[in-house]
């Protein structure tokens, strides 16, 4: 069967001599994907068999093999576009393309074609793709409970993934180790008891985030690539922690009461954002505050490199904390008394802790003195006093840049838990 000369040509291929299975179906193929039904695909062959083998393949592809004729010793073919599709899914998107930034891409240029649409609700189930993604029909399902933006998202967030994923460090080399030697035994005790201190925070540090980014849609995927970039800090984070107190004659310390009960109690809250704001704004807040003190009066380069990477990465999930939490009071009038529900429900749950606890506070002193002379146990002690002020006064505006009154940010922080995470 013959069709018009009208037929409207929209795609050619020469084939030379390659035959039909050895890779000529896939370029037929490829290129009737695109076309609209009715349009038609030029084929030419030197290959004597492909006009037999396209005339099967049509048939069984859905497609119309109009003709076949020869011309100076070539076949030349024309198959017309079926309405049967190889998927059952709409045609992916041609023709974007994301801008750069010198010799890189950035995620922050990454919106652009279907892939820029981030909607405020993604659907009750998903697939595991990229958003933007032709999904075809028939694939399974998954249903995420985090699909509302709001319940996810931070503005700085693009920003934040790529500063995340450029700041990596390794406990393993970028320290130096080497240069650890014996220091007075009440200061080495001092350094392995806030060692041990510091990386029971990291793991509530790293489980939080943990428990909520496997229900994240992946419609909002920049907020589960950032988490997973939080995970790998602190997993690092109790690497080094934990190391430390290893690595220089002193050995782990104890894990009191008071801070498990503390750390514990971070686990409780069922909605990421409520977990996220007791995590990030204040306990990492504080966290941070801690950190810039050690490093300070570290009694030597080790360790004083260690809180300073440390903070380095703290700082960026401080930053995706407040600006989640600010993003989430726009959207939701509720999400400000919710937060602050939370604070005083914690505070209620963990009034019987009165304190840092003895062990954490003494190492403080014997640490910012650097020992326990009467002299360094006076500037110790005044040191540690000043970095409550210290954390008390950047809590408050740590409230307030996520969207608190001045009255409501100084209730909450005095409200925190005084074992800081």
């Amino acid at each position: 069967m013959t069709r018009p000369i009208t037929t409207k040509i929209k795609a050619q291929y020469y084939g030379e001599d390659l035959g039909a299975s050895e890779g000529l179906l896939v370029a037929v193929a490829r290129l009737l994907d695109p076309l609209a039904e009715g349009e038609a695909l030029e084929v030419a062959t030197e290959n004597l068999s492909v006009p037999d083998d396209l005339r099967v393949w049509c048939r069984r592809a859905g497609h119309r093999f109009l003709n076949a004729t020869r011309e100076n010793g070539k076949s030349i073919i024309l198959i017309e576009r079926g309405f049967v599709r190889r998927t059952l899914a709409d045609p992916p998107e041609w023709g974007v393309r994301m801008p750069r930034r010198g010799e890189t891409v950035d995620m922050r240029d990454w919106q652009v074609g279907r892939h820029a649409t981030i909607d405020e609700e993604a659907p009750i189930a998903g697939s595991l793709a990229p958003r933007g993604a032709s999904i075809e029909e028939g694939a399974p399902t998954i249903e995420f409970s985090i699909r509302k933006r709001s319940d996810i998202w931070a503005n700085a967030i693009s920003e934040l993934y790529e500063q995340a994923t450029s700041s990596q460090w390794v406990g393993a080399r970028d320290i130096p180790w080497q240069e650890l030697a014996p220091l007075d035994e009440e200061v080495e005790r001092a350094v392995c008891q806030i060692m041990t201190f510091l990386a029971e925070n990291e793991y509530a540090a790293l489980y939080v985030p943990a428990r909520f980014i496997g229900q994240i849609h992946p419609h909002f995927t920049e907020a589960a690539l950032f988490l997973s970039t939080v995970m790998v800090d602190e997993a690092r984070h109790i690497e080094v922690f934990t190391k430390r107190a290893l690595a220089n004659g002193g050995g782990l310390g104890v894990a009191s009461a008071a801070t498990q009960l503390s750390l514990a109690s971070l686990l409780e809250p069922k909605d990421f954002s409520t977990a996220s704001f007791l995590l990030s704004v204040l306990g990492e807040g504080t966290f941070l505050d801690l950190l810039a003190f050690l490093e300070e009066h570290a009694p030597e380069r080790a360790t004083r490199e260690i809180c300073r990477r440390a903070r380095q990465d703290e700082t960026r999930h401080v930053r995706f904390g407040i600006a989640h939490a600010k993003y989430t009071i726009e959207a939701d009038l509720s999400a400000a008394r919710r937060f602050g529900s939370a604070v005083e429900a914690r505070a209620e749950f963990l009034k019987s802790v009165s304190g840092v606890g003895a062990l954490i506070e003494e190492s403080l002193i014997i640490y910012s003195g650097g020992g326990m002379s009467p002299s360094s146990l006076r500037a110790g002690t005044k040191r540690v006093a000043q970095l409550y002020e210290t954390m008390h006064a950047n809590r408050v505006k740590r409230l307030a840049a996520a969207g608190f009154n001045s009255d409501q940010a100084d209730h909450m922080s005095r409200l925190h838990t005084p074992n800081f995470m």
